[in-house]
């Protein structure tokens, strides 16, 4: 069996998700206000896969140690996991803690509420060991909605 290399598996997972996102509408969105952290990530671009429109990564921080990263499998429960992020509709994939990972988009889901922050903003993001899947913003450094990360148009 051969390996993929990494380069080539964002590549493809940039391609499906610029397909997903052209196919749907925008997306609505309102924020409110969370506590701001001192550390604020920055904003990076990454190219995209030959023949897609080019697509804004962005790197974001998780502060807290053991953070679900969550998402399903393809068909049904994967529409329904990307319409709706939730503890209830998307299946822990990978843990991640106290790291730096590339995100995507973000969209508002269920609430969450930890450590005094609430939050219904959920970003899609690769975790280090690869499954892509979405995560609270409660865990993520910055505001409830991150000015820095696009909102999802899928």
């Amino acid at each position: 069996m051969t390996n993929t290399p990494p380069r080539t598996v964002r590549a493809l997972t940039t391609a499906l998700l610029v397909a997903a996102a052209a196919l749907a509408g925008p997306a609505s969105a309102s924020a409110s206000g969370q506590p701001t952290a001192t550390e604020r990530p920055t904003a990076t671009v990454r190219p995209a896969a030959a023949g897609a429109a080019a697509v804004d990564f962005t790197e974001v921080h998780v502060w807290a140690t053991g953070v679900n990263v969550r998402n399903a499998a393809s068909g049904i429960p994967f529409e329904t996991c990307k319409t709706f992020p939730s503890r209830q509709n998307c299946q822990v994939v990978a843990t991640v803690s106290r790291t730096t990972v590339t995100a995507y988009c973000q969209k508002q889901g269920e609430a969450v509420s930890d450590s005094g922050y609430s939050s219904r903003w959920w970003t899609y993001v690769e975790s280090p060991s690869g499954p892509w899947g979405w995560v609270n913003n409660v865990y993520i450094t910055g505001d409830e909605h991150l000015a820095h990360v696009q909102d999802c148009t899928f």
